[in-house]
């Protein structure tokens, strides 16, 4: 085996991140226990993230090296996506300065419609949080199960592909802003006219918290849910003022299951499409928008020339 000191990883060094498109456990083995071995015999960090049918088949193929690999199921570990990113970036720098090498499995199954746009986000947005990480990583898609549309999202945001051959480029990739950018393309619906309005003038949040307060409780949220989504707003509502200008408005309603928080207001307050989704320099505040994507289920952006609209939404 390669001694420790020859296997650091080189943190200029680019992430690989390869889509990994299977027909069946067989071939999951085939593609992954040579790269999971590789990774062993360089003393990397290895990690199985995935369905417990392919956590099964890794650990018999694997025989006696499993007992160096972790391996952990997918429904435990992808349960929010910028948690998720908090995790994996938590992994990397806890085994630093040893390489990460890492079979996931994203759970794509039971999701809605808008949940699969930002689990396919997340996936883009793994290429910029850990561009030069030197991580490398197998995201596994299972062709019998997954609907074409996530199959396409696979291309878009892997630079290389794994399909019966490979791995190879993806003539279909994206880079993450432009990706994330697309995502918030889509147009948002109106707020009903069942939505309570608050105007903001200023950048004091007590009132956008207590307002957000009586409507989540009235609706009968959880008190940890209930704390995190006042937060969140009240972050949002400042931000809005300090950096687009009074006045501002907060509209909530109840949609689906979902407690929507929107704030809109004049000027162009988030600098990108990225914003947010990586985790913030030790240097950076510790909240900010990646502290509110963090305590929401869902948050969507979209900026024209009437100014800014941040609608986050939290499950009741």
């Amino acid at each position: 085996m390669t001694s420790p000191s020859s296997s650091v990883a080189d943190h200029h060094d680019a992430m690989v991140h390869r889509g990994f498109l299977y027909r069946d456990e067989a071939e999951v083995v085939d593609v992954c226990v040579p790269f999971l071995r590789e990774g062993l015999e360089a003393d990397d960090a290895v990690a199985v993230v995935a369905a417990m049918s392919n956590i099964t088949a890794l650990r018999d193929a694997l025989g006696q090296d499993a007992a160096s690999v972790q391996f952990e199921e997918a429904l435990n570990w992808y349960q929010h996506p910028v948690r998720t990113i908090a995790a994996y970036d938590s992994f990397v720098k806890a085994e630093a300065p040893r390489r990460v090498r890492v079979i996931a499995e994203p759970v794509w199954q039971g999701r809605t419609p808008l949940e699969v746009v930002e689990w396919a986000r997340y996936e883009s947005i793994v290429n910029a949080a850990f561009a030069h990480s030197g991580a490398r990583a197998i995201c596994c898609y299972d062709r019998r199960l997954l609907h074409p549309e996530i199959l396409t999202y696979a291309r878009r945001t892997h630079p290389e592909i794994i399909d019966g051959q490979g791995p190879e480029k993806s003539d279909a990739y994206t880079d993450p802003g432009p990706f994330s950018a697309t995502c918030d393309r889509r147009p948002l619906p109106a707020a009903p006219r069942t939505a309570e309005s608050l105007p903001i003038t200023t950048a004091d949040p007590d009132t956008v918290r207590t307002f957000v307060a009586e409507r989540a409780s009235r609706h009968g949220m959880g008190h940890e849910a209930l704390r995190n989504i006042v937060a969140a707003v009240a972050e949002v509502a400042t931000t809005a003022i300090r950096h687009g200008g009074a006045p501002a408005r907060l509209s909530v309603w109840a949609q689906e299951g979902d407690l929507v928080s929107e704030i809109a207001g004049p000027g162009h307050w988030y600098p990108d499409a990225l914003w947010g989704f990586t985790p913030p320099a030790d240097s950076a505040p510790a909240f900010g928008l990646w502290g509110v994507r963090m305590l929401c289920d869902v948050v969507q952006m979209q900026a024209d020339a009437d100014g800014t609209l941040i609608r986050l939404r939290t499950r009741i």
